[in-house]
């Protein structure tokens, strides 16, 4: 795996890859804040183990406990998700579809605006997630890794991650070394 990005400094190398195996938003386990869809090229199911469900249902079985926004497709190529009737998508004729719902607890957020900001912002790691924008870094000295972690949503915040990680070892490593005068 080639990383898409690296950085030298003090003789330590930050390399920043995507991450292959990132876990989906799905698989978090919020029972808080979560959506449900069906479409035959997208699929999340209310529980790992329902495979035949009714979004209408679903939406009925939650809409005391929780805020309901109904969910949209482009799907194209690959899957873009949104609230209904907000995604800036070029045919909404042929390609996008209303095919499920973003449910947040009315325990969590109180008011209907702050679900939807939650909403939005879970919809936002969806699309990170389907759009492969998932990384990872390694942090090492002579080849050897020091540090490592994976499964950030975003490329910038991944990145600046990794440079604070980058910097850690950097300072680490300076303190263990004796200053002249030092014993």
């Amino acid at each position: 795996m080639q990383p898409v990005h690296a950085i030298q400094k003090s003789g330590f190398t930050l390399k920043i890859f995507q991450d292959e195996d990132a876990q989906s938003p799905d698989e978090w386990g919020d029972d808080g804040l979560f959506l449900v869809a069906k479409h035959r090229d997208f699929f999340v199911p209310p529980s790992k183990n329902e495979r035949n469900f009714d979004v209408q249902t679903t939406i009925d079985d939650h809409k005391k406990t929780h805020w309901v926004f109904l969910l949209e497709a482009y799907i194209h190529s690959g899957v873009s998700l949104a609230l209904a009737g907000e995604g800036n998508y070029p045919d909404r004729r042929w390609d996008v579809s209303t095919l499920g719902a973003v449910f947040a607890s009315k325990k969590e957020w109180r008011l209907r605006d702050k679900a939807r900001k939650a909403a939005l912002s879970y919809i936002g790691e969806w699309n990170k997630y389907l759009s492969g924008d998932v990384w990872g870094y390694e942090v090492q000295l002579e080849g050897e890794d020091l540090d490592s972690c994976w499964g950030f949503y975003g490329f910038e915040y991944a990145k600046e991650q990794a440079i604070e990680a980058l910097e850690s070892c950097v300072k680490r490593a300076a303190q263990l070394i004796p200053q002249p005068g030092e014993h």
